[in-house]
């Protein structure tokens, strides 16, 4: 090793292996708590999902790793006992998972060769397993962080998620025009605008549900045939689901990094009727449903304005429709202070009091000089 103009110099296999050290830290992705009561104490259970880069096999690899926690039944917010964590276990095809609010059932969608298949997982194992595939409802189902979504209602027997519209008889793709999709014999040359980069060979996503108690699956109708849905979830009644649709018009390509595209939040229930929620000409991400049921925030910005934009909190009491404003945008903020919001909700955002919601934002990049350091 030596030094050149200054600078360190560093050989290739040097480099090669501070690369491999360094890409493969692992990142976490999500994670889950689970609560249990016994006589005299509280065991919480932290589930976590991590990403990791392998450069043998050239791609990332996911695993979970589950940590235990043991509260005193009395003082619960005083952790007494950390047991070590559990081995690491990898995840093999899954592409959807989720904890159920009440009795922590994980449902999981998994990919098998040319299988899609729904799993739930209970306290002692598998206890339903679905071959999506099989059942011939849709087409492959989103696992994108665009459309992609898997809601447990609060009784816990049924679950959304976004699928790709089924092909039609003839077993083609369908035009993305309504009246084009009822051709039964459809030319193959017509081409079919998807949303573009990484959301490649993703149409025309329809919403579907899953009676867990009967095994069957269902696409929700209703939804207005101008817009794609995406990023469901069941309202508190169960015979209703809150969705964010984005517009083909003026057209589809480029979504994933033009968060700026006009979209609208809808309500649609079981029997088919449709309601926008929203105002028009926005664009909103990010619906979220407080625990309590009472509340649903979401994230709103400006039509094709700055891509990654600063946005505002809207918040929408379900009980009165009262629509307001909980974060407004931050045009410029006064040094130290909030700067605004530009990220994405968590998915699991709210306190259990549905009183505050937690999520993370950029915050100001500073460069810090030597100058300044002796200045302080």
């Amino acid at each position: 090793m030596g030094r050149v103009g200054g600078s360190r110099h560093m050989e290739p296999g040097q480099i090669s292996g501070l690369h491999g050290e360094v890409s493969g830290l692992p990142v976490p992705l999500s994670a889950g708590v689970t609560e249990q009561r016994l006589p005299e104490l509280r065991v919480y259970s932290v589930a976590t999902e991590w990403s990791q880069c392998d450069l043998v096999r050239g791609s990332r690899q996911r695993y979970l790793q589950q940590w235990t926690l043991l509260a005193d039944n009395n003082d619960h917010k005083s952790i007494k006992t950390v047991l070590p964590p559990g081995p690491c276990v990898p995840v093999s095809g899954e592409l959807l998972s989720r904890l159920s609010p009440v009795h922590g059932l994980r449902a999981v969608v998994r990919e098998k060769g040319d299988r899609q298949l729904l799993e739930i997982w209970d306290g002692h194992g598998l206890s339903k397993c679905l071959n999506l595939t099989a059942l011939n409802k849709h087409g492959s189902v989103y696992d994108d962080t665009q459309f992609g979504c898997l809601s447990w209602s609060r009784c816990e027997d049924k679950l959304l998620y976004v699928a790709e519209r089924s092909r039609n008889v003839s077993g083609e793709r369908p035009h993305p025009q309504p009246d084009c999709q009822k051709r039964p014999n459809q030319d193959r040359s017509v081409y079919c605008e998807d949303w573009g980069e990484a959301l490649t060979n993703k149409s025309l996503p329809v919403i579907c549900s899953v009676n867990l108690q009967s095994g069957s699956v269902s696409v929700l109708e209703g939804v207005p045939s101008d817009v794609s849905p995406g990023q469901a979830l069941w309202a508190p009644c169960g015979q209703s689901v809150f969705f964010v649709g984005w517009y083909h018009e003026p057209f589809r390509l480029g979504l994933k990094f033009c968060s700026n595209r006009r979209s609208a939040l809808f309500k649609l229930d079981l029997d088919g009727n449709c309601e926008r929620l929203s105002g028009d000409n926005l664009s909103v991400s990010c619906p979220r449903l407080s625990p309590d049921g009472s509340t649903l925030i979401y994230l709103q910005g400006r039509v094709f304005g700055p891509h990654n934009q600063c946005l505002c909190l809207q918040q929408l009491d379900l009980d009165s429709g009262k629509m307001s404003t909980l974060l407004d945008v931050v045009n410029r903020p006064p040094a130290g202070a909030f700067a605004g919001v530009y990220e994405a909700l968590p998915a699991c955002c709210w306190a259990a009091d549905s009183q505050r919601v937690v999520f993370s934002s950029a915050c100001r990049n500073q460069k810090v000089t030597p100058a300044s350091l002796q200045q302080r």
